[in-house]
């Protein structure tokens, strides 16, 4: 691996290192006030699973030799669990499961495919977990629609698009990483993204029972 690609993919990884922390501090945060057993048991699974993939994004970069560091100042990290503990439980996984776990992750496949063997090693078991981690919470989603009326469903839909603004906004913000360049790297093209990004959401949305849409800065 040249240079150029092994402080992109590091510079990346740290992000993804970082995002498992507060994937695992955000659920850590939640457990006493999970719904239910099953629900209690999934973020504690959740929380195990988050421990295993910083635990392996950290033993790769220090393969690389760039020792993990967080990306994200305190205060940023501080802004973003406020957010999240001020979401009901369906905000909640709306935001984690959906948004994180869910429409997050295609960007982490992409740079995945375009990557070197240490790299796609260091994902496969994260990118599997997570398809599982979304799984969960588009089966709660799932039931809760059932449940609703015509007006609760488009009522739901609408939140659901704002809390997935809201988390780009300040994804945006507490990231402040030149994600173009290190992507470019790869040969990735943020235009490219972004089209993955909004065939993943809308299958997200589809898959928990919603109808198909778009927040609206995700169109571009």
């Amino acid at each position: 691996m040249d240079e150029r690609t092994r402080l992109a993919v590091g510079t990346l990884l740290r992000v993804y290192a970082d995002i498992d922390i507060l994937a695992l501090e955000l659920c850590s945060d939640r457990l006493p006030f999970a719904p239910s057993a099953a629900a209690r048991k999934e973020l504690m699974d959740q929380i195990k699973e988050e421990v295993v993939h910083f635990a392996i994004q950290e033993n790769t970069l220090n393969a690389l030799g760039m020792p993990f560091s967080p990306v994200m100042t305190l205060d940023r990290r501080q802004e973003i669990k406020k957010w999240f503990s001020g979401l009901d439980w369906y905000g909640f996984l709306a935001a984690l499961q959906l948004g994180i776990e869910g429409i997050g992750i295609v960007i982490v496949e992409q740079v995945a495919l375009r990557a070197g063997t240490l790299i796609q090693e260091s994902l496969r078991i994260p990118i599997a977990d997570e398809m599982r981690q979304t799984s969960f919470g588009v089966r709660e989603w799932k039931g809760l629609l059932g449940r609703c009326s015509e007006k609760e469903r488009t009522e739901h839909l609408e939140r659901v698009l704002r809390i997935f603004e809201e988390l780009y906004v300040k994804a945006e913000s507490a990231l402040p990483v030149a994600f173009e360049d290190h992507w470019a790297v790869l040969g990735l093209k943020k235009e490219d993204l972004w089209v993955r990004v909004r065939e993943r959401t809308l299958f997200i949305l589809e898959s928990a029972g919603f109808e198909a849409a778009l927040p609206a800065g995700f169109i571009r």
